[in-house]
């Protein structure tokens, strides 16, 4: 900065001489860094304890950092220079791969300043030759032999798949390398030690070439049916990452390829969990693996919903009129609605409900699990149509029916019977219900008022119970308020939310209710926690302004009354 600031401000001679003094120095530094970089001899490392190990990939990061501001007067010169002994290398070996490995750590770190469009040294680097000759021949190599020859093999490995990650835009474009490129960094996978390198450089380029990918949407599907049959040998978070980027992928090919193209993942998932469900069935009283199971394959349903959602900018354009997102998301409800994938969402229904039934048969119920039967649901439920949109009665429903598991079901004499931890499970349950209420969008065969009807009785019944539930909690409801601040927080937010998007719901909501709905707020305004406050300002003022602006008695008029 202080060098740009210099030549704008300089006479023209005397910045051209300063600035070439500063590169002459910055090439000097640029060599040091690069020396400092590098791993120590075999026997330092293999020595070392974790500590040490630790503070030499802190001190790394802080190298990093100083070779990236070295780029930002070096340029292209840097990145040319880097090139050109990676080139000078030849085929990476493990012959002097400490000296390789830290050149490749330099052009890693400095990618996120490298254009994407840069067009002198990037092409010679990833050229179909230098690819083939002398980067990707390394990762087919096998890591046998001591200690030491493993750990070299596999930190030239790790380096080679970072610059490719490290540059994900710049492939963009150029599916003739891809074709070598993802199957060659693919196979780091069944190496643990590369996996979290492997899975960031894959999820970097899927998500940068989602077209150019098309044509290899099947071998990454079937890439994730080897990550799920692979089991443990991937780390959870790890195999939720890949799910996700496949998912990104098939979702920029047309919709009415999606379905096939996820038949075979979707099939195995499912056998999965269908798997779970039957071992967490015979095994209930030492279930903790079982349920381990279960919650890692919904999290990767999950994260396969997740890649699978349309993005904002279409639904908001489908929104404000667009004529091409309209279409394109009506023909994507189409493609969905009879195709191969309703088979997986009546399956992952029924696995659902199982599991709920044995949920409530547990002695100690799973929190965790709960939460990602939930959010199983939940990922699916947009206002674009979803590829693994539960039926909307269902969805409703299931929310209903994990209500009375969770937080309280009617008992005898109508009242309300709570479980144990209703406070700790309510406000993962009342996101649901906003959820279904404010965003999601009814099938095409409900009508507006049997869905407000269905979705305003959940919500009536969400109210009712929060308010017994804090009212049994102290002697005051003050006092509960300050002990359950968040389940007050949610139950607010829900409401202003529906206030602010659906207020027709509250037509079904009997006045009883409405009544105990404002009784809690003008309670909760005395209570001196912002996590209490806020949410009860936030709702009293949309109940105001909506009543406010509508000409005809809103459903919100009887709370005002009350």
């Amino acid at each position: 900065e202080a060098l740009v600031d210099y030549e704008a401000e300089a006479e023209p001679g005397a910045a051209a001489a300063v600035a070439a003094a500063a590169r002459n120095t910055y090439a000097d530094v640029l060599r040091a860094l690069v020396a400092k970089s590098a791993f120590p001899a075999a026997a330092t490392w293999l020595a070392a304890d974790r500590d040490e190990r630790e503070r030499f990939a802190s001190y790394r990061r802080e190298v990093g950092d100083a070779l990236l501001n070295a780029y930002y007067v070096l340029r292209s010169d840097m990145l040319g220079a880097l090139v050109d002994e990676v080139h000078a290398l030849g085929a990476l070996t493990t012959a002097d791969w400490q000296h390789a490995e830290a050149l490749l750590f330099a052009l890693r770190s400095i990618g996120e300043a490298v254009p994407s469009d840069e067009a002198v040294h990037l092409p010679r680097l990833f050229a179909a030759d230098a690819l083939t000759q002398h980067l990707l021949p390394v990762l087919q190599v096998r890591a046998d032999g001591d200690r030491a020859s493993q750990w070299a093999l596999t930190s030239l490995k790790a380096g080679v798949i970072a610059v490719v990650g490290a540059y994900g835009d710049w492939w963009r474009g150029r599916g003739e390398l891809l074709a070598a490129v993802v199957p060659s960094v693919a196979t780091a996978l069944h190496e643990p030690a590369l996996v979290p390198t492997a899975v960031s450089a894959l999820r970097r380029i899927c998500d940068s070439c989602r077209d150019e990918l098309g044509v290899a949407a099947a071998s990454l599907v079937q890439l994730a049916c080897d990550v799920l049959g692979a089991g443990a040998a991937v780390p959870a978070r790890e195999q939720q990452r890949i799910f996700e980027a496949v998912a990104e992928v098939v979702l920029a090919q047309p919709p009415d390829t999606h379905a096939a193209a996820l038949l075979p993942l979707t099939s195995a998932l499912l056998a999965a969990l269908r798997v779970d469900v039957a071992r967490l069935e015979s095994s209930l009283s030492a279930s903790e693996p079982a349920v381990a199971a279960l919650i890692d394959h919904l999290r990767l349903v999950e994260a396969l919903a997740r890649g699978l959602q349309f993005g904002d900018d279409v639904e908001e354009h489908a929104l404000a009129g667009d004529a091409d997102a309209t279409s394109m998301l009506a023909y994507a409800a189409r493609c969905y609605q009879d195709s191969a994938l309703h088979e997986f969402r009546i399956g992952l229904l029924a696995v659902l409900d199982r599991a709920l039934v044995l949920l409530t048969a547990m002695s100690q119920p799973d929190d965790t699990l709960l939460e990602c039967m939930l959010a199983t649901v939940n990922s699916a439920v947009r206002r674009s149509p979803h590829a693994f949109a539960l039926p909307f009665a269902d969805s409703v429903a299931f929310v209903g029916r994990t209500w009375s598991v969770a937080v309280a079901r009617p008992g005898a004499d109508f009242a309300p019977v709570f479980s144990a931890r209703w406070a700790d499970q309510c406000p993962a349950l009342l996101q649901s219900i906003s959820q279904l209420a404010t965003v999601a969008v009814p099938d095409a065969e409900s009508t507006s008022d049997a869905t407000d009807r269905v979705l305003g009785s959940v919500l009536a019944r969400a109210i009712d119970d929060v308010c017994a539930g804090l009212a049994r909690e102290a002697a005051t409801l003050p006092v509960a308020i300050e002990q359950q601040p968040i389940v007050s927080e949610y139950v607010f937010d829900l409401c202003t939310r529906v206030l602010q998007t659906r207020p027709a719901l509250l037509a079904h909501v009997e006045h009883a209710t409405v009544a105990r709905l404002c009784t809690l707020s003008v309670h909760a305004l005395a209570v001196p926690n912002r996590l209490a406050l806020k949410p009860t300002a936030y709702f009293l003022t949309a109940l105001i302004r909506l009543s406010a602006t509508t000409a005809r008695p809103s459903p919100a008029t009887p709370l005002l009354a009350s």
